[in-house]
C-alpha cells in the first residue's frame, strides 16, 4: 500500500469540513463570515484533537453551484483557511470547492499554507448538476507550477459519484491517466454504495499505480476498519456529524466529539 505523508506525518483520515452558506451565497439566512469561521474553527478543533489526521474545507453550502470558481469564493474560502492554519499550525490541511476548476483551489492552499486540494473532476469529462465539465489536470500541474507550489499535492478524483462520466474509460485506465498523464499525487474513488468503492479500490489497487488511494465517501465507525485493509486512507464527514443525514440542516451541524473518537479508535483496527 502507498502511504500520504504530510508535514512529516501519516494520513489516513482526512475530514471534510463542510462550510455553512457563505454570506454571497444568496440564501435568506447565510450566516456572516465571521459565524463561518467560527464555525470551522470550532469543528477544526473537535477533529484535530480528538485523532483525525487532517482535513479539507469545502464550500457545500453554497450552492446551486457555480460553473466556475467565483473570486468571492476564493477570497472568503481563504479567510476561513487562514483562520484555521493560525489555530493549527503543524496540521494537515486541505481546500475542496464545489466548483470546477483548479487555480482557485490552488491559489486558496498556497494562500492559506494548506497541504494539499481535492479536484473532482480531473481527467476525461462528467456531466454534473451545473452542466458539462472537462478534466483541468492540465490547468493544474501548470499552475501549481507557475506560483511555485508544488509541494501542494493534488487528490485527484476518478469517477465522482455526484457526476456520470461522458465518455467512460475502464476505471483502471481512467486512473492510471490521472497518475500518469495528470501526476496526481494521490486518487479518490467512490462508488454509490461502500462495497461498490471497496471494488473500485481493490481492482485500481491490483494496477499499482504508485500513489495512495483513498475512498472519498460512505465510510461509518462500523465499516472505517474493513476499508482501511483495502484503501490508503479515507474521507469522512457525515459519520462524524451530530445530525448524521444529508440536509440542509445537517451541512450546518456540528461534528461530535464522541462520534470523532470512536471512529478514530475503529480506524485504528484497519
Amino acid at each position: 500500500m502507498s502511504r500520504l505523508v504530510l508535514r512529516n506525518q501519516e494520513v489516513r483520515v482526512i475530514a471534510a469540513l463542510h462550510l455553512p452558506p457563505m454570506p454571497s451565497a444568496a440564501q435568506r439566512q447565510a450566516p456572516s463570515l465571521a459565524e463561518v469561521i467560527a464555525y470551522a474553527r470550532r469543528n477544526a478543533a473537535i477533529a484535530l484533537e480528538n485523532g483525525i489526521h487532517g482535513l479539507y474545507i469545502q464550500d457545500l453550502g453554497d450552492y446551486p453551484v457555480a460553473r466556475v470558481v467565483q473570486p468571492h469564493t476564493i477570497a472568503r474560502v481563504t479567510a476561513v483557511g487562514c483562520a484555521l492554519r493560525q489555530d493549527f499550525p503543524h496540521a494537515v490541511l486541505g481546500v475542496c470547492l464545489m466548483a470546477h476548476g483548479a487555480e482557485g483551489p490552488l491559489a486558496i492552499a498556497q494562500a492559506m499554507d494548506a497541504d494539499f486540494v481535492r479536484l473532482k473532476v480531473y481527467v476525461g469529462a462528467m456531466v454534473k448538476a451545473e452542466g458539462l465539465l472537462e478534466g483541468c489536470a492540465y490547468e493544474a500541474i501548470q499552475y501549481r507550477a507557475a506560483i511555485r507550489a508544488e509541494d501542494i499535492a493534488i487528490l485527484a478524483d476518478v469517477y465522482d459519484r455526484t457526476g456520470m462520466p461522458l465518455g467512460a474509460v475502464p476505471l483502471t485506465e481512467a486512473a492510471q491517466q490521472a497518475v500518469t498523464f495528470g501526476r496526481a499525487d494521490g486518487l479518490i474513488l467512490t462508488g454509490r454504495s461502500f462495497s461498490e468503492s471497496i471494488a473500485m479500490v481493490d481492482e485500481v489497487q491490483r494496477a499499482n499505480l504508485g500513489v495512495p488511494l483513498f475512498i472519498g465517501g460512505g465510510v461509518t465507525v462500523e465499516n472505517v476498519a474493513q476499508a482501511l485493509q483495502v484503501a490508503d486512507g479515507v474521507i469522512v464527514s457525515t459519520a462524524l456529524k451530530r445530525i448524521s443525514a444529508w440536509s440542509a440542516d445537517a451541512i450546518g451541524s456540528d461534528w461530535d466529539a464522541d462520534k470523532v473518537r470512536a471512529f478514530v479508535s475503529a480506524a485504528k483496527q484497519g
